[in-house]
């Protein structure tokens, strides 16, 4: 078996592999532009490199649109007026000194009181202390709504966990417990329920084959363009 960390290369693509006990290459883009080929544990590295020439273009145009977003990045100062998102609107922080520190959301606002309130990185650290409060809050209720409109399907998950999550938006694990990712309290409630009900379908497909996207349409009609929507989506 090789190493999953040694990097290949096919034209101007590098990738790196993962085996695993898979039964079918697969190819990913992660949000940092690196490109991971999963493959079943006795799969050649030339029938591995075969797969990438012929995806090739689908690799580049997914890569490169990584990487212009990555370059459109905006450096965040975390002071006074600068704006950041909460469930999909651009709200602006607003920054005073205060003994106890707080955090509230309001509509087009986000109100931080810290004793630290010009050191960048305790501003951030309060913001997303937040964002992670709020999430666990906005995901359960939303959580508990897909559950019930889908009552039908009998999902049983194992429970829900919010973390940060830098190259997912969710998953599913084997035990059926959804993990979902921070960033999504960022963006408005349809991406959100796009990702739960992404995951449940996965307590029933746990691959991405005809069975999966069957259901997932089913339940989530037009989530092409959702999916699209939300791989543009610069965190």
């Amino acid at each position: 078996m090789l190493n999953k960390q040694r990097t290949y290369q096919v034209r101007d693509i590098e990738f790196r592999i993962i085996y695993s006990r898979r039964r079918s290459l697969g190819i990913s883009i992660l949000p940092d532009s690196s490109v991971i080929v999963r493959a079943p544990y006795l799969a050649s590295v030339k029938s591995i490199s075969r797969l990438v020439l012929q995806k090739a273009a689908w690799i580049i145009n997914h890569r490169d649109s990584y990487r212009e977003n990555e370059n459109k990045k905006l450096t965040r100062l975390y002071v006074p007026g600068e704006v950041h998102l909460f469930r999909g609107i651009e709200s602006v922080l607003k920054i005073e000194k205060s003994k106890r520190p707080y955090i509230r959301f309001s509509e087009n606002t986000m109100e931080l009181g810290l004793n630290q309130e010009d050191d960048p990185k305790a501003v951030r650290n309060l913001l997303y202390k937040g964002y992670k409060t709020e999430a666990l809050k906005v995901f359960s209720g939303i959580f508990s709504m897909v559950l019930e409109k889908n009552e039908t399907q009998a999902f049983k998950p194992a429970g829900l966990v919010v973390r940060s999550m830098k190259n997912r938006w969710g998953s599913c694990s084997k035990n059926g417990i959804i993990t979902l990712s921070t960033e999504l309290i960022k963006m408005a409630d349809i991406y959100i329920e796009y990702v739960i009900i992404h995951e449940l379908c996965h307590l029933k497909h746990r691959n991405h084959k005809k069975e999966f996207y069957n259901l997932f349409s089913e339940l989530f009609p037009g989530y092409k363009q959702v999916r699209k929507e939300l791989r543009n989506y610069v965190r």
